[in-house]
């Protein structure tokens, strides 16, 4: 059972994941082969519920809808890339709830492939009856239109990570991998995770501040992310903001916040966001052909991708990481260049 401090504790939130926590595994065949001096584990955030395949997503909208229901929102209007992950998450969500869903989508990703405008997240958001709108929408549009047919939106931004709530699904999240550090007998020295618009990254690193604040740490984690689509130095200034705007809401002040609670990698983007490259495909098929556990082309590919760099360069020789796996699988199909 995850036990929160107060005020944390007090904010609504509504369960969309399972009610156990999201499995914590060892990669033992990884660790024999890499056999760098590290232990790897992985947390399964890929399948934390029933929703459409799950992702990092779920957690953040536990508590973002609960403030959607608290306000009498019937429809949630919420954006990203054509395949984002972040759309079909919010769409079976709203499905689960009884709540309608717009999406606006905008055209971020460069890709050749017809697949991409159809296939994998594009085709489960239609499965799901999210109304889609034309590519490049505004977002003013899309609630005008919804205003003058008598319902009442409900404004969700990209990845739901600058809504103010955002942040609060991985703050909670810290404390769930500490309630597992005790059942498995294990302390994760390194965390990496994906960052993509901030808020799983950001979230953690309030979480586990709060933890240290409140003594429940032995001692303080590198929290480690491999950005998807910024430089670090933008990347940095995105996941301080949403860390410290979660702090002030979870009982820390935002000063309490610095850059020195985490660390972002830039080295891993790629050509582009959503841009799918030889080194990233390389990486997917590692953990595949040596765990069976798939990522994906967009976000957990390239962090994965990161995190064997590292591992065969030397720079993580020692301790115990784990891998946040935050989902986003289903879009592979829209990536038939992988195989």
């Amino acid at each position: 059972m995850i036990v929160l401090p107060s005020p944390f504790s007090e904010i609504s939130r509504v369960p969309l994941m399972y009610e156990r926590p999201a499995d914590v595994e060892i990669l033992k065949r990884l660790t024999t082969k890499l056999s760098c001096g590290a232990t790897f584990w992985i947390k399964r955030d890929d399948s934390n519920s029933g929703l459409a395949g799950g992702g990092n997503k779920i957690r953040k909208l536990e508590y973002v809808l609960a403030d959607a229901l608290d306000q009498g929102a019937d429809t949630l209007v919420t954006t990203g890339g054509i395949q984002s992950n972040h759309m079909r998450q919010t769409s079976a969500a709203a499905a689960h709830l009884g709540l309608d869903v717009a999406l606006y989508p905008r055209d971020l990703v460069p890709s050749n492939e017809t697949e991409y405008s159809y296939a994998g997240n594009v085709q489960l958001n239609h499965i799901l009856g999210a109304e889609v709108f034309p590519v490049d929408t505004t977002e003013d549009k899309v609630v005008e239109i919804l205003r003058t047919r008598g319902k009442q939106p409900y404004l969700i931004p990209s990845g739901a990570s600058l809504h103010p709530l955002g942040g609060l699904g991985y703050a909670r999240a810290a404390f769930e991998i500490l309630e597992q550090e005790k059942k498995l007998d294990v302390d994760f020295d390194t965390i990496i995770t994906a960052v993509g618009s901030g808020s799983t990254l950001g979230g953690l690193v309030a979480g586990f501040k709060l933890a240290e604040n409140r003594g429940l740490l032995s001692q303080k984690k590198r929290l480690l992310g491999f950005s998807i689509g910024y430089r670090k130095a933008d990347m940095t200034d995105i996941v301080l903001c949403i860390a410290r705007t979660a702090a002030t809401k979870i009982g820390l002040k935002a000063e309490d916040i610095t850059e020195d609670d985490f660390e972002i990698s830039d080295e891993f983007l790629g050509d582009a966001y959503g841009v799918l490259n030889t080194t990233t495909m390389d990486g997917i098929k590692e953990l595949a052909r040596i765990e069976g556990i798939l990522t994906d082309p967009v976000y957990t590919g390239k962090a994965f991708t990161g995190l064997l760099s590292m591992a065969k360069s030397g720079k993580l020789t020692t301790g115990t990481v784990l891998f946040l796996h935050t989902g986003g699988q289903v879009a592979m199909s829209a990536y038939p260049q992988m195989k």
